[in-house]
């Protein structure tokens, strides 16, 4: 089955970067350039910029950057379109989507209650959503994914029963309540990331100020701070910013191409729920809003500075370490509350939050012992945000970059697309025992897969998902999809097989017992 990945948020493996046939050009670019970094400041930003540069004429980075130094912008560039149909360019008042980063929002939200004793972080979320069936997670759990509670996938069924309700916040304690699946460990014992946690908590911050969660933010962090261009937009309350930006999808396969999200095909659950909830993202902002809430983070204006702190320590496991995430470029990080936090610290304490949904890549970092920041705000789906910030602030404080391993399922699927299959599976063989410069993620195979389908390529749709079962043969999903794309190809015979195995392999497998059930009944 297609399962939604919200790859933008990933702090720790989840935002993996766009390839595109001509990326390897990019990484060489990236290489030339560090070895120009030098210690004259001057010279760091000309190579960002010339890093910029590079990325924007490769198809893998659009919107707007910021950087700032102490609170003084150091540079300012717009790339790309706010709208590729109207050919209107994006400028610096343009407004975007920042997607996940909207959840260090949240964190400031309940930090705030907590300073000012309303709440306590391990109080059980039962205690202000009494609908919540699980006492044992608590307000803390939520904050660190540590809470062992599931994501969007709790919408799985539900929308496929009414594909054309809008979700919100209050869908999301009756999915959990419907879904065997809801939680997937024990609170403390894995860290796994959370949106509808993050909705919850919104949820909390409504329950104990008695405002909705738009006005508390308009009150409490977005005027404080003089953040004047900044609100929330979902599909119930839509902008109508003038300024605000169009969002764009990018085909894998076909670089340079874009596509509005609005006219995307095919399964959207991800998009449908991700444009209806709060608290975890749909907060649009500026670049320089985003400084300004930067800046009111070191002053009294929104938290006292021991308050802050808490959440840039590193939420420890039932084990009593924190949890590591590894990035394919080898950097390491923690997770606080509502922030992630590098492990690396040779630049200084930094903390930061990334965000992905379709039509929106941002990162938002703070180097809080130099107070610099770095923000990047794209309206294309461009995996390569996080990287691309990450070594804007390596260049800003004379370090090397850091490579990272190209995703080997987008060269394959692009491969299908220009060429053929068999040159695809000689070039896919040829590449992947080179696992120092490329890497395969189930995930990403399945949803590029889909995301091929809905764009009529059917058969190297097939091919994809098909190979996907042979490289994660544990995997019972791959079989799922793998059912589901030959029942779709007119294959029933083979599509039984291949439920009749997922099945096998996760008897909790509902969908995948009803689509077995309707073709063995024709």
């Amino acid at each position: 089955m297609l399962l939604y990945r919200h790859a933008g948020d990933a702090v720790c493996s989840f935002l993996d970067i766009e390839i595109t046939k001509t990326m390897k050009k990019v990484i060489l670019t990236i290489v030339g350039l560090a070895a120009t970094v030098c210690v004259n400041g001057q010279n760091s930003l000309q190579t960002i910029d010339s890093l910029v540069t590079q990325l924007y004429n490769e198809h893998e980075l659009s919107g707007n950057i910021l950087i700032a130094d102490h609170g003084h912008v150091i540079y300012q560039r717009s790339l790309g379109y706010a709208d590729a149909g109207r050919k209107i360019l994006n400028n610096q008042s343009n407004s975007f989507q920042i997607a996940s980063v909207s959840k260090t929002f949240t964190s400031v939200a309940i930090l705030q209650l907590l300073e000012k004793g309303k709440l306590k972080l391990d109080d059980p979320v039962s205690k202000y959503l009494s609908d919540f069936p699980f006492d044992q997670i608590t307000i803390r759990g939520l904050l660190s994914h540590t809470s062992g509670l599931n994501d969007y996938q709790v919408f799985q069924a539900p929308y496929r029963a009414n594909p054309n309700k809008i979700y919100t916040n209050a869908d999301i304690i009756p999915a959990i309540k419907n879904d065997r699946q809801a939680i997937l460990a024990k609170p403390g014992e894995i860290w796994s990331y959370s949106n509808i946690g993050f909705s919850l908590l919104a949820m909390i911050v409504e329950r104990i100020s008695g405002i909705s969660f738009p006005d508390y933010l308009d009150k409490f962090i977005l005027k404080p701070a003089g953040m004047t261009h900044t609100y929330i937009s979902s599909s119930l309350k839509p902008s109508h910013d003038k300024d605000s930006t169009l969002n764009y999808d990018f085909v894998n396969y076909d670089p340079g191409r874009l596509k509005n999200v609005d006219s995307i095909p095919g399964d959207k659950v991800g998009f449908v729920i991700l444009r209806g909830v709060y608290g975890c993202n749909n907060i649009v902002s500026t670049t320089e809003d985003m400084l300004r809430f930067d800046q009111a983070l070191y002053t009294s204006k929104l938290l006292r500075s021991s308050t802050l702190k808490q959440a840039f320590v590193p939420e420890k496991l039932n084990g009593g370490k924190p949890d590591v995430g590894k990035w394919n470029d080898g950097t390491t990080v923690f997770y606080g509350l509502g922030w992630g936090i590098l492990c690396d610290t040779s630049m200084g304490q930094v903390v930061y939050h990334t965000g992905g949904m379709p039509g929106a890549s941002t990162v938002f970092i703070r180097n809080i012992s130099h107070d610099q920041t770095i923000i990047v705000l794209d309206n294309v789906t461009h995996y390569n945000v996080r990287v691309a910030g990450f070594n804007m602030l390596r260049l800003l404080n004379n370090q090397s970059l850091h490579n990272y391993k190209l995703p080997l399922a987008r060269l394959f699927a692009e491969d299908l697309i220009h060429k053929r299959t068999d040159y695809a599976l000689a070039h896919f063989n040829e590449l992947k025992s080179d696992t120092a410069h490329y890497y395969l993620d189930e995930g990403e195979m399945n949803s590029l897969g889909y995301a091929m389908l809905n764009d009529s390529h059917a058969s190297e749709a097939l091919e994809v998902i098909r190979l996907n079962t042979i490289l994660f043969p544990a995997s019972w999903n791959t079989y799922d999809s793998y059912a589901d794309m030959l029942a779709k190809a007119g294959k029933k015979e083979e599509a039984i097989m291949m439920y009749k195995k997922a099945v096998q392999m996760n008897p909790k497998d509902d969908d995948g017992k009803q689509a077995l059930k309707q073709l063995t009944a024709n």
